[in-house]
């Protein structure tokens, strides 16, 4: 298994990540890698939701959410998908500092085909992931602090 642990700042309250993170079809709206993401089934929140992801340039993932309490702690696991990946879990932990949010973000995986699904991770996948999830994190940052920072209409 392979760890990958990315944090960030959000200039915003942890209420405004959770709705931008718990709109499991609107994650196209924020993640660059991220080309659409449309619900699977008719849940659309809370534990066993699930999401459908199609991904630039190519490829595609399901997940399914595998833990949820409010404002604190999200994480989804991958149910299935186009890449060499046996199992795939993101874990987030949103705390709240003053007039922010941290989000950190803990994925575990495993690749497939044993010794040579190892030596992938190490030369190419673990790289690329984590740069993903750096663009991840980023463009969530992004897209909170803008719709927070958006005038509410009197």
């Amino acid at each position: 298994m392979t760890t990958l642990t990315n944090q960030i700042t959000i200039a915003a309250p942890r209420g405004a990540v959770w709705q931008a993170l718990t709109g499991l079809d609107l994650l196209g709206q924020y993640d660059p890698g991220v080309r659409s993401s449309q619900l699977v089934g008719e849940q659309a929140s809370g534990l066993g939701a699930q999401r459908r992801c199609d991904l630039r340039p190519a490829g595609w993932f399901i997940e399914r959410v595998a833990a949820w309490q409010p404002e604190e702690a999200l994480a989804f696991e991958l149910v299935t998908c186009s890449f060499p990946v046996s199992s795939l879990r993101h874990d987030y932990t949103l705390t709240q500092a003053a007039d922010h949010t941290v989000v950190t973000q803990m994925m575990t995986y495993e690749l497939k085909y044993g010794l040579a699904g190892k030596a992938l991770d190490v030369a190419v996948m673990r790289r690329q992931w984590d740069r993903g999830i750096k663009g991840f994190l980023h463009g969530l940052q992004q897209h909170v602090q803008a719709q927070h920072a958006a005038p509410t209409p009197e």
